[in-house]
């Protein structure tokens, strides 16, 4: 399909409507208007939003109306919106879970026409009249969130992963150190899950005065986080040959054991306090040696009073390594949109160099786009926290696992793995009942 630009040379307008619980910002509706729904900015980030949509209208005649949703209520209200008979919404984050949900409806706009295998170095390669959008220009994590039954239906805009963090004060009081660097080189110690177990040994007061972890949060963030501890352990989230979650039992079950443990030595008193982590400018030292996070969290750790840092997840062993998890937001575009050419442009734009800085701002996460995914967009300070926390974001986002591209799986991580999973860690259940329970879930969902 070539792409049809109207030339209209109309600027975009600027002004705000407030409608129920959004604010539609832009130019009216007209034959060349795209509607974006996107989360909500700060009020810098959203002008800079503006003034991007102006460029590109300028720049390509199509006129864009943008309406932020909070990410509280986003998920909700744009399930309406792609899923009702007006055709207001042309293109859209989505994030990464609910891609397979969406596709499998005939929801979304199947994009394997755009997508080509180039050198990297740009994200958009010219086709003739076109282009097409470079795959090899992405995390490759990140794009496998794409692709759904061997086809592509988004492109990758952001990502972030999970990460240990941990309160330099915290563990200088837990383990009786006198330095910082002392504090630092104790965790950086901890590759593996004998290590943890190491340090663990080491705090006086564990699981009465100390928690050694700050929890997993529940529902979706626990089936998720879940992710990192299996494939610690070698094993896989879902096999799509037999449509089997949790496969590898083994390395399963020495996955629950590992969460079990956490939690055993982690009194729940203590992690839900909401200084338990991160202390207080008059006790920089909280009372949880480290809190399992993604790269959203940092935003929160950039105190005065204390200093935070972040080591990769540790692995069952050295073989296995490190391996994370990969969260973060897709461009989309609905599939019953008239105006999809355009869409396309305007996707185009948004995941080019141009934007890149501003939606990594916005969400805290990095660019799904390689060589635009730079540390420096958060600090650019090498010695900061900050900085290094980032850091080892990034590289940990090398090694990050991606959740089954399955329809239904939205319902396993948010409801089936966690009931399952919260009833062995208190005891409730056998590991062979948790995984019966959890693989009996899935059935409902995964057809």
């Amino acid at each position: 399909m070539k792409k049809s630009l109207l030339r209209a040379g109309v600027a975009v307008v600027l002004g705000c409507a407030v409608i129920g619980s959004m604010t539609a910002c832009g130019s009216g509706d007209g034959d060349n208007t795209v509607t974006f729904y996107h989360y909500s900015m700060t009020s810098k980030l959203n002008a800079q939003l503006e003034e991007k949509i102006a460029d590109f209208t300028e720049q390509t005649g199509i006129k864009v109306k943008h309406v932020p949703v909070s990410k509280d209520n986003y998920n909700a209200t744009i399930s309406t919106k792609i899923g009702g008979r007006k055709k207001d919404i042309d293109i859209l984050y989505l994030d990464q879970p609910l891609l397979a949900q969406y596709a499998s409806s005939g929801l979304l706009y199947n994009l394997d026409g755009y997508i080509t295998d180039g050198s990297g170095e740009t994200e958009t390669v010219s086709d003739g009249d076109g282009f097409k959008f470079d795959r090899n220009a992405f995390n490759d994590s990140a794009w496998q969130t794409t692709v759904y039954n061997g086809s592509c239906y988004a492109v990758p805009l952001t990502m972030n992963t999970s990460v240990f963090y941990y309160n330099t004060a915290t563990v200088k009081a837990a383990l009786g150190l006198n330095t910082d660097a002392e504090a630092v080189a104790a965790v950086e110690a901890v590759k593996t899950w004998d290590d943890l177990k190491a340090f663990a040994g080491r705090v006086s007061g564990l699981g009465t005065d100390y928690a050694l972890f700050g929890g997993m949060s529940s529902g979706g963030y626990m089936g998720w986080y879940s992710q990192c501890f299996v494939a610690a352990a070698g094993g896989t989230m879902y096999d799509p040959a037999t449509k089997t979650v949790f496969p590898d039992e083994e390395a399963t079950e020495s996955a629950f054991e590992m969460i079990k443990y956490l939690y055993d030595n982690s009194p729940k008193e203590i992690y839900n306090s909401s200084t338990g982590f991160k202390g207080t400018t008059s006790s920089p030292a909280g009372k949880v040696l480290f809190n399992l996070a993604d790269s959203s969290a940092i935003k929160d750790l950039n105190v005065s009073y204390t200093t935070f840092g972040a080591i990769p997840v540790p692995g069952k062993t050295a073989d296995i390594g490190s391996k994370s998890n990969i969260g973060g937001e897709n461009l989309v575009i609905a599939n019953k949109s008239e105006k999809k050419d355009s869409a396309l442009e305007f996707m185009k734009y948004l995941v080019s160099e141009d934007c890149a800085d501003m939606f990594q701002a916005c969400t805290n996460n990095f660019s799904a786009i390689d060589k635009y995914a730079k540390v420096e967009t958060f600090s650019g300070d090498p010695a900061s926290s900050v900085y290094k926390m980032y850091g080892v974001i990034k590289d940990s986002l090398e090694n990050a696992q991606v959740r089954p591209v399955v329809s239904g799986w939205i319902q396993v991580n948010d409801n089936g793995i966690p009931s399952g999973l919260n009833k062995y860690i208190d005891g409730e259940s056998t590991f062979e009942k948790a995984l019966s329970d959890i693989r009996a879930f899935a059935g409902q969902y995964l057809k």
